[in-house]
């Protein structure tokens, strides 16, 4: 992946492009930052795609945030339609996962026009999330809150080290695993990705109010949405919704996968897309 710095009206943009496809494809998160453009999601995506992975403000080397509306969903849909623009792309594909699918269903109700197709993996349309019984994050549900509350203290507590840090994310990235015995395996691929807390806190603060069903609703841009059976951070209830609520789109289970199915079951991954490109 070929690192970019791209400036439009909106701010300056550090843009990782690269992939075996030509048909462009953006892919964002509203708040994981990219240290390279070698990251498992961008790699499958781009077995098909030429991918534009863009760091939004806040994150990476790209422009800091001048206000904190400047970090809600909304405005980094503007910011990535600034780039688009820039780069001369009437329209191109999106794709998204988990948050980065929130901001691909914002950008979805806001300019569908400029959007060739859309990508969805392990995601959902609203913070009704926050009350599903299968949901990671859902502590007052006793399914997850011994290892949840445990690991989200160490992440947050400033006052431990680096290394527990390292190792609760380590425990949190094991958690939303499948096949949890292979955690030493799968964990090297995410060390090239990165958190942005004035994202994180930004995100949060919006998730309160977060619900685009209505908006989405019957949208006919291709859609392509993919979940993990047993995701626990967007239970797969959450994908069936969407599906039911767009016009025009495909949905593809994993059965051996969490939240990660481009990690846990890359191949089958892949071949969904390839599938979802030829119909």
């Amino acid at each position: 992946m070929k690192k970019e710095m791209i400036k439009t009206d909106r701010g300056e943009f550090e843009v990782f492009i690269g992939g075996k496809g030509k048909e462009p494809i953006c892919i964002s998160h509203l708040y994981q930052e990219f240290l390279s453009g070698d990251e498992p999601y961008s790699r499958v995506i781009g077995e098909h795609y030429k991918v534009i992975l863009i760091n939004l403000k806040n994150a990476g080397s790209t422009s800091k945030a001048r206000s904190k509306n400047e970090l809600t969903m909304e405005e980094a849909v503007k910011d990535l339609e600034s780039i688009r623009e820039k780069l001369g792309y009437s329209s191109w594909a999106f794709a998204g996962h988990s948050t980065g699918g929130f901001l691909g269903l914002t950008y979805l109700y806001m300019y569908p026009t400029k959007l060739s197709e859309i990508i969805l993996c392990g995601t959902a349309a609203s913070n009704e999330i926050n009350h599903s019984k299968n949901n990671l994050f859902n502590v007052e549900d006793r399914k997850y809150r011994k290892d949840a509350i445990k690991v989200f203290f160490k992440m947050a507590f400033p006052l431990f080290s680096k290394k527990s840090k390292e190792e609760a994310n380590k425990k949190f990235f094991q958690l939303c695993l499948y096949s949890k015995d292979k955690i030493d395996e799968y964990y090297k691929g995410l060390e090239n990705v990165g958190i942005s807390k004035s994202r994180m806190k930004a995100y949060t603060s919006e998730l309160r109010h977060y619900d685009v069903r209505e908006k989405i609703t019957n949208k006919s841009v291709p859609a392509l949405i993919l979940c993990g059976k047993y995701d626990v951070q967007c239970p797969i209830e959450f994908s069936e919704e969407i599906h039911n609520l767009l016009q025009n789109s495909t949905l593809v289970i994993f059965e051996n996968s969490n939240h990660f199915p481009f990690i846990e079951e890359k191949d089958k991954f892949i071949g969904a897309l390839k599938s979802f490109k030829h119909n």
